[in-house]
């Protein structure tokens, strides 16, 4: 994925996205942090059974701007991320997580600036027992197989995950959709206000 495709969606909304297109939205996967504007390029992690091994590993050979993807197939109910995974990930410089299972720590979480995405929230955490694992290789999230190197993009309002193919496609009809709702939404609040100052 280019970086100069992926920051020209730096000002896109996920929801100028599913106006478009329903490909890529994962549906069971929400923000559970108040920081949620996330961007960045995919990092695949699958865990096998509850062994958080792997995500040691994928945070060691992460870079800047990327997007921690885990799959966790067999134990959604599990934690597999929490406080101190993401320090560790906020010190290499990493985007955010992605993740079909659930997050721990959550209060520490809420006052970290660090985008979250999971199924839900959990007491029960993964292990670390060294059975192995993946990492960059192409996983399954919410029914969907995802790539090292494809799009995260999320917010507020859902996510997406998005192929180099896709985001090409997407970006001029989404940055065009943006403009024309800006300028509807100046001509409603000009009407608005204008109805307000007539009372």
């Amino acid at each position: 994925m280019p970086q100069d495709l992926v920051e020209r969606y730096r000002a896109v909304d996920t929801s100028s996205i599913g106006h478009l297109t329903t490909e890529g939205y994962i549906r069971n996967v929400k923000a559970q942090t108040q920081c949620c504007r996330l961007l960045g390029h995919v990092v695949t992690v699958t865990l096998h059974g509850t062994d958080g091994s792997a995500l040691y590993h994928a945070l060691i050979n992460s870079h800047l701007g990327d997007v921690l993807v885990v799959s966790m197939p067999d134990h959604a109910e599990y934690a597999c991320w929490g406080e101190l995974r993401t320090i560790a990930a906020m010190i290499k410089g990493v985007a955010g997580i992605v993740t079909d299972a659930c997050v721990t720590d959550i209060r520490a979480l809420q006052d970290l600036p660090f985008p979250a995405f999971a199924k839900g929230k959990s007491s029960v955490t993964t292990q670390k027992s060294d059975l192995g694992g993946k990492v960059n290789t192409p996983a399954v999230i919410d029914g969907q197989e995802i790539r090292p190197g494809d799009m995260v993009i999320g917010d507020e309002d859902g996510l997406f995950i998005l192929s180099p193919e896709q985001a090409s496609k997407l970006i001029d009809p989404v940055l065009k959709k943006q403009e024309r709702d800006l300028e509807k939404r100046h001509e409603l609040l000009e009407k608005l206000n204008a109805t307000q100052n007539q009372g």
